[in-house]
């Protein structure tokens, strides 16, 4: 199998809000990438500009970023034919490699525009290299710029930032200098297609942690009623885990809970609530082996959500003893 190491360079709105397409936030104006064997050799390459339609003067900020010019645009190949040439390069056996998730969600979000919808493999994995580095060398949280990440590894500059090929060379450098094997398999899953139907949900089984992404829902009711969502479960083992604090929320938006194996120890979950149509939404949940102090943290936050809970409903308390007040004083008034 090979990776396609992929970056795209994009244009945005230059006319004004009344010119906006809401459909279309990025439209792509080129494709980049580097095909790298398993054992990390580059072995070809794949450039080409795109031709916008939508946007079709560069947005003053992308030109300055990219020095791309207008009239290298108006030469570039059409969307659609560009893309379906990118795909057979591609080939049959591949997986996606990106700095950050942006690339794809936009690559899919111009192909639907396009009605070239659903050709993409489902469910989508792919190598999120920005995520991997900071687990390598961060604190697994923290998003490095593509730049950074050149400078701490001391990678040679001898090509431009900013235009796709330049930005796919130095994310396969990155990938070739870091220590790749140890993180391969830390894959991530692209969500911008979603499971439809109960058939169609992810799961997969990962060395610390598993990960689903459920079908829709279209109430937090409905999806803890699901087994597979509200259970709590050893990641390892799949034991039913002793439950120390169920599942709690900090605003609706994201999920947490911890438990314990008797063989394992702590689990901790964790559920993020993803928008799918205007009233429907579906959870992406993980179980994940922790220690002492990463069980502590999920006590700390359950108890700083509840302190919030409580200063809340204090103002409220406050806010309602000054308008009782204010009232008592006005019929006074009203009395004299």
């Amino acid at each position: 199998m090979d990776y396609i190491v992929m970056d795209l360079e994009w244009n945005q709105n230059p006319y004004g809000k009344g010119h906006y397409y809401p459909g279309l936030p990025f439209e792509i104006i080129e494709i980049g990438a580097i095909r790298v064997s398993d054992d990390f050799q580059m072995l070809d390459s794949y450039q080409q500009v795109i031709r916008p339609h939508i946007y079709r003067k560069l947005h003053y900020k992308i030109q300055e970023i990219t020095h791309f010019t207008n009239a290298e645009l108006g030469h570039g190949e059409d969307f659609r034919r560009a893309i379906r040439e990118f795909l057979e390069w591609c080939g049959d056996d591949f997986m996606f490699c990106t700095w950050g998730s942006m690339d794809l969600t936009e690559l899919q979000n111009n192909m639907k525009h396009y009605h070239m919808e659903r050709i993409l493999e489902f469910p989508l994995f792919y190598v999120d290299l920005q995520k991997m580095f900071s687990l390598r060398y961060d604190d697994g949280h923290e998003k490095r710029t593509l730049t950074s990440a050149v400078e701490f590894l001391q990678i040679q500059k001898d090509r431009p930032f900013h235009r796709a090929l330049g930005d796919a060379y130095y994310t396969a450098r990155v990938m070739q200098e870091m220590d790749f094997e140890r993180y391969k398999g830390r894959l991530s899953i692209d969500t911008y297609y979603y499971p439809r139907v109960k058939e169609e949900e992810i799961f997969v089984r990962f060395d610390e942690y598993t990960k689903r992404v459920s079908r829709e829902f279209l109430s937090r009711e409905e999806m803890f009623a699901d087994p597979d969502m509200h259970s709590m479960t050893c990641n390892q083992c799949d034991r039913p885990l002793e439950i120390l604090i169920d599942w709690f929320s900090d605003s609706g938006k994201t999920y947490y809970c911890l438990g314990k194996c008797p063989k394992h120890g702590y689990v901790r979950g964790k559920i993020r609530i993803r928008k799918a149509e205007e009233d429907s939404f579906f959870g992406i949940k993980i179980m994940k082996s922790t220690d002492k102090e990463g069980a502590d943290s999920i006590y700390e936050k359950q108890e700083m959500i509840r302190e919030k809970r409580r200063e809340r409903r204090q103002r409220s308390l406050d806010k309602e003893i000054v308008v009782d007040e204010i009232w008592v004083e006005n019929e006074e008034d009203d009395d004299e």
